[in-house]
């Protein structure tokens, strides 16, 4: 009896741990620039955006599981810029540079 009631508690806990993770988390692309910086990203299609930014600039979007998420800055003036992704607000990967004209680069795939 103890056995069957061990076996159920722990179907319990896997099954309730494999069906918490989302087929679509929540992404979230953040660009810290202490001058400008030259941005290039991708969102749920593959179509490259660029953008121009300084200062603070973040996107967020809900994308599949196992797809490919892209960012990518070149830093252009004196100081640093730092490029992060985040899932579900937790940071997965960021890079970082004070190089003018230096690019940094983050291409992964969706855990």
């Amino acid at each position: 009896m103890r056995n069957s009631v061990l076996f159920i508690v722990f179907l319990s806990a896997m099954l309730h741990f494999s069906c918490s993770k989302e087929k679509f988390p929540r992404v979230e692309y953040k660009v810290t620039s202490s001058s400008s910086a030259n941005v290039s990203y991708t969102m749920v299609s593959a179509t490259v955006n660029t953008e121009t930014v300084s200062g603070s600039w973040s996107k967020s979007f809900r994308h599949s599981q196992g797809a490919n998420v892209f960012l990518r800055a070149t830093h252009t003036g004196i100081g640093s810029t730092t490029i992060s992704i985040y899932v579900n607000k937790e940071l997965i990967w960021t890079q970082s540079s004070n190089i003018p004209g230096e690019t940094i680069q983050i291409l992964e795939v969706l855990p």
